[in-house]
């Protein structure tokens, strides 16, 4: 993580925030025009490098694919079948057309998740303005499905909770509103449990680093101690475990919105 924390004032509180790259060369050049984008585009700045890296790493990865995989093939093949089983246990066999989608959500926020751990990195999933996109993506995504594979007669039939005698249809006036309610409460849920996480873990390594450094403060040398070292594998578990209940919850989400009258006793079946 970052070797210095700094104290960013905000128009309506105060956080403490580990220092990247882009706010220190935004600080060596102000006040300039390039201090105010590196200020204003830094958070687009960490997700192009965050594209170019993961673009980097899959081509890396599917270069020279061969029936025998060496080191790489075989960590490739087991993180995709890993990812697609997870998938198809969820939604079933034929859910594997969704794993790509699912997948790419998964390494996406689990490369920036630690990414944001390198030092003068940071995490673009500590944003709001990241993680509110992507769920609402996650949302417009579940939807389209809802509607491509239901129709838009069986989307609305979901939506009003799927009656099939008289009092459930007596009752659509209240599941009707509850669902749609439903529908767009699932995106706020999935930014916020996302970036609080992420965001929670910044401030904690932000609050050892600078107390480290005020213990050698006297010392009147440019170093600490480093207290929150430790700290960076809670952060690597906690980034895991929330790129993987992203995507689950997004499976699920899937899994809710397809037909089911014929998935009861259907068995699983894995290439």
């Amino acid at each position: 993580m970052n070797a210095a924390a700094a104290t960013h004032e905000t128009s309506h509180s105060a956080h403490l925030e580990v220092t990247s790259w882009v706010q220190l060369l935004a600080r060596a050049t102000a006040p300039s025009a390039f201090s105010d984008f590196l200020t204003q585009w830094e958070k687009v700045i960490f997700s192009a490098i965050l594209v170019a890296l993961i673009s980097f790493l899959a081509i890396f990865v599917s270069k020279g694919l061969k029936l025998i995989p060496d080191r790489r093939q075989t960590f490739a093949e087991i993180l995709i079948g890993g990812l697609d089983e997870v998938v198809c246990g969820i939604i079933s066999a034929k859910g594997r057309k969704y794993t790509p989608f699912l997948g790419s959500l998964f390494i996406y926020i689990f490369v920036s998740n630690m990414f944001g751990l390198i030092p003068l990195q940071n995490s673009i999933m500590a944003f709001i303005t990241t993680t509110a996109p992507i769920a609402v993506f996650v949302f417009l995504y579940v939807q389209w499905t809802g509607i491509k594979e239901n129709g838009i007669l069986g989307y609305l039939y979901h939506l009003c909770g799927s009656p099939k005698d008289i009092v459930s249809w007596c009752l659509v006036v209240l599941m009707l509103p509850l669902h749609i309610l439903g529908e767009f409460i699932k995106p706020v849920s999935l930014s916020f449990r996302l970036y609080g996480n992420i965001m929670a873990g910044h401030v904690l390594l932000a609050v050892f680093m600078m107390l480290g450094v005020q213990m050698l403060a006297p010392l009147h040398i440019p170093a600490g101690v480093p207290l929150h070292f430790p700290f960076l594998f809670l952060e690597m578990l906690v980034g895991t475990i929330q790129a993987f209940v992203f995507t689950l919850l997004s499976t699920v989400y899937i899994a809710m919105m397809l037909p089911h009258e014929h998935e009861e006793h259907e068995t699983v079946t894995l290439n």
